[in-house]
C-alpha cells in the first residue's frame, strides 16, 4: 500500500469519525519552462464545527503529514493550522537541465509509490533535435485505495459516514507542461507562452483517468518556442531587425568616415594656405 495514500486515506477516515469537516485535496504536477519538475500536494481542511480536541487531533494529523513528506520524501512543506481553516502545502521540485532529463524526473515522481497518489502511471517521449513530442497519462482511483486499505471492515455504519464523506470530498487535479501544440487531451486544455495547463476535478467517488498529448518545439538555443510557423516567423523578424541593424551601422560608419575625411581635409587647407598675417 502507498504511503502517500495511506497518509491522505488516514485523514479522511478522521474525518467521518470525527462526523464533520470538510476535505479539500489539490494535486498539481509537470514541468516548468526552466525545466523543473514538479509535484506538489495542498489539503485544505475546515475544522470549525469541531470542537477544541478534535480540532487538535486533525491538527495533529496534518502535521504529521508534513513531517513525513518533509523528513522521508524530501519536500518542502508549508503548515498553517492557526484558525478554523487549515493548509497544508507539499511540494517537491527537481531540477534539469533538458526537457528528456525532466520527463524523466517526472515520471519517477508519478511513479515513486512512497509519494504518488497515482496507481497507473503511462509516459511516452519522442526526442528529435528541436522537438519534443510526449504523451502523459495517469488514473487515480480513491474507491480502490479504500477497499485494499481494508475499510470494508469498519462498522456499518462508519461505512456509512465514511462514504458520505467522500462524496462530500473535493479536488482537482493539475497538469503544467511545456508546449508549442496540443495534440489530444482528455479534458479541456490551454496553451499560451508555449505552456500547456490542463485542469481535472478530482473524483473520491471514482476512478479519475486522464491524457495529454502534446509537441514542444525548441529555439537554436535550446528554449521552448511556438508553433513551426511561429518560430519561422521570429526568425524571419530577427533576420529582418538584424538587416536594418546592419543597414543603419553602415550608414553610421560612412558618416563618421565623411567627417572625418572632412576634418582632415580642412585641416590640410589651412597648412598648405594659411592665411597673411596683416601688415602693421
Amino acid at each position: 500500500m502507498r504511503k502517500a495514500t495511506i497518509c491522505i486515506l488516514l485523514l479522511i477516515i478522521s474525518l467521518t469519525f470525527l462526523l464533520s469537516g470538510c476535505i479539500e485535496i489539490d494535486v498539481d504536477t509537470g514541468i516548468d519552462m526552466d525545466f523543473t519538475a514538479y509535484l506538489s500536494y495542498r489539503i485544505a481542511l475546515d475544522v470549525a464545527e469541531l470542537d477544541e480536541l478534535n480540532q487538535e487531533i486533525l491538527k495533529h494529523a496534518l502535521n504529521q503529514i508534513g513531517w513525513h513528506y518533509q523528513e522521508n520524501l524530501g519536500f518542502i512543506v508549508e503548515l498553517n493550522t492557526e484558525g478554523d481553516h487549515c493548509l497544508l502545502i507539499m511540494t517537491r521540485r527537481v531540477q534539469n537541465n533538458t526537457f528528456e532529463q525532466a520527463f524523466k524526473s517526472l515520471e519517477d515522481m508519478l511513479t515513486d509509490e512512497d509519494m504518488t497518489i497515482f496507481m497507473q502511471v503511462d509516459m511516452a517521449l519522442q526526442s528529435f533535435d528541436l522537438q519534443k513530442r510526449y504523451l502523459l497519462s495517469a488514473a487515480t482511483d480513491i474507491p480502490q485505495i479504500m477497499r485494499l486499505s481494508n475499510a470494508e471492515e469498519l462498522a456499518p455504519e462508519l461505512q456509512e459516514q465514511l462514504s458520505e464523506a467522500m462524496e462530500a470530498g473535493e479536488g482537482t487535479i493539475t497538469l503544467l507542461m511545456p508546449a508549442s501544440e496540443q495534440v489530444s487531451s482528455s479534458h479541456q486544455a490551454n496553451i499560451q507562452n508555449n505552456r500547456a495547463t490542463m485542469t481535472v476535478p478530482l473524483s473520491f467517488t471514482e476512478r479519475t483517468d486522464f491524457e495529454l498529448a502534446g509537441i514542444l518545439n525548441l529555439r537554436r538555443d535550446g528554449t521552448p518556442g511556438g508553433t513551426i510557423e511561429e518560430i519561422v516567423d521570429e526568425l524571419t523578424t530577427f533576420r529582418q531587425i538584424a538587416i536594418l541593424a546592419c543597414g543603419a551601422a553602415i550608414v553610421l560608419l560612412l558618416i563618421i568616415l565623411i567627417l572625418i575625411f572632412s576634418i582632415k581635409r580642412r585641416k590640410a587647407v589651412k597648412k598648405y594656405y594659411p592665411k597673411h598675417e596683416k601688415s602693421d
